[in-house]
């Protein structure tokens, strides 16, 4: 027991600061699609962070008409130049999460439903409140995925509702197995067990209660050190090992050792994509999906929704088939082609009823460019159009670089991943000292 109690306390002491840093920008991370994360900025940061914030746009538009007139869109808000990107003015600090434009009308995604862009404003249009994470137009209706979870189906000239649906894909439709890396940044992004939002609770759980044990542990050990407050001391003994916490170890274990593969994924890439995992081993959720549609497209015909499996096609929004392969991150539609942007998964395009690959474009591209040069792909992960500019951070940036390492430097990710194996030590040992004191 003296072995265990020293292990534990030495594991606590070192690692405990690391795991609350992880701890609590994981938590706020998992939940991003709060506006103050967005809204709170910071100035005296490292150079370096500043250049993260270009990955919070989403939308790159360029006017038809006029191409020095561009609008861009993101998380910190929508931004509009007349001078080909040289400058920007801030039209709206709402999230702007996707857009699509039919016959000369925009029209945004945003945390507050639905706008249509009309002179130099933005005007609220439909689902007000809602927070839409994806649209599609076309001549007559509108589709739009309110929190991945719903499909809405609205008239485009009145605005109003037509129809609401939930995608239930029948089951022989999801029969997939996936890579490694997919499953392990899934089961780490709180979206890798059940449907809706209950593994994201999971995570949330972990997180949370290894905060109170982290601080908890330190205030016991300093009142134990000092020889204070023996009474107190034993009350938050009591309350630090208790069955919450060892159920807690569950979550913890999970996103120890899947923050690890991710800290070294790209050194890892080629085992984790080399390894499959079958779908009958896979949990709950991939039975469903029911809350993962990341892209949506409709032609007035067909509807299309992307998720981690593919392109699943419907004519009625209730029969839905898979038609193509691979994580459908994005879908942009631009006359009657469809671009197919993948995560972990090839760039498609879709042509006069068939799929084929996009070679030598950018993953993860997030929008698709017409002008009389050609097609060019929007992307923030290599962004080569120009793009609004800033002297300060959001806090969900500066969470983000705290919580993989790069504020610091890029070897700070082996503490990471002392951190993790500290949440093996901890765990281990804690279990131990908690099942011994529960059979005296």
């Amino acid at each position: 027991m003296v072995k265990s109690y020293k292990l534990h306390k030495l594991a606590g002491l070192s690692a405990g600061i690391f795991l609350l840093v992880l701890s609590i920008s994981g938590f706020f991370l998992d939940h991003d699609k709060w506006s103050f994360l967005y809204n709170t900025t910071f100035k005296s940061v490292p150079s370096h962070i500043l250049k993260s914030e270009k990955r919070l746009f989403n939308v790159y538009y360029q006017d038809s008409v006029n191409s020095a007139h561009l609008l861009v869109g993101g998380h910190r808000g929508l931004y509009e130049s007349f001078d080909a990107g040289e400058s920007y003015s801030k039209l709206s600090s709402l999230q702007i999460l996707a857009a699509a434009d039919f016959e000369q009308h925009l029209y945004f995604a945003t945390s507050d439903g639905l706008y249509i862009f009309e002179a130099h404003k933005l005007h609220p249009f439909a689902l007000q409140g809602k927070y839409i994470t994806a649209l599609s137009v076309s001549k007559e209706k509108i589709v739009a995925v309110v929190d991945k979870k719903e499909v809405v189906l609205i008239a485009r000239k009145s605005a109003k509702i037509l129809q609401k649906d939930i995608v239930k894909i029948n089951i022989s439709q999801l029969q997939e197995d996936i890579k490694l890396s997919r499953f392990v940044r899934d089961l780490h992004y709180g979206r890798g067990l059940f449907d809706g939002d209950i593994s994201l609770l999971i995570n949330d759980y972990g997180a949370l209660f290894l905060v109170y044990l982290g601080m908890s542990g330190y205030i016991i050990w300093w009142l134990i050190h000092r020889k204070k407050k023996a009474k107190l001391s034993r009350k938050l003994i009591k309350t630090h090992a208790n069955i919450f916490a060892i159920t807690a170890l569950i979550p913890l274990f999970i996103l120890a050792l899947t923050g690890i593969f991710l800290d070294h994924s790209g050194g890892l890439a080629k085992f984790m994509k080399s390894v499959t995992i079958p779908h009958t081993v896979l949990p709950p959720v991939y039975n469903s999906l029911q809350s993962d549609i990341w892209s949506i497209d409709y032609d007035g015909k067909v509807c299309r929704v992307g998720n981690r499996y593919g392109v699943y096609a419907s004519h009625d929004f209730e029969n839905w088939k898979l038609e193509n392969r691979g994580f459908a991150y994005k879908m942009i539609r631009k006359g009657d082609t469809l671009y197919i942007s993948g995560m972990g998964a090839p760039n498609r395009v879709l042509k006069n009823g068939d799929y084929s690959l996009l070679p030598n474009t950018p993953h993860m591209f997030k929008g698709v460019i017409e002008s009389e040069n050609g097609i060019s792909y929007f992307s923030t992960m290599n962004a080569t159009h120009m793009l609004p500019k800033f002297q300060d951070v959001t806090l969900y940036i500066l969470l983000l670089s705290l919580h993989d390492g790069s504020f610091f430097a890029p070897w700070w990710v082996w503490l990471n991943d002392f951190a993790a194996f500290g949440v093996f030590i901890l765990g281990i040992t804690g279990m131990i000292r908690w099942y011994r004191k529960k059979r005296v």
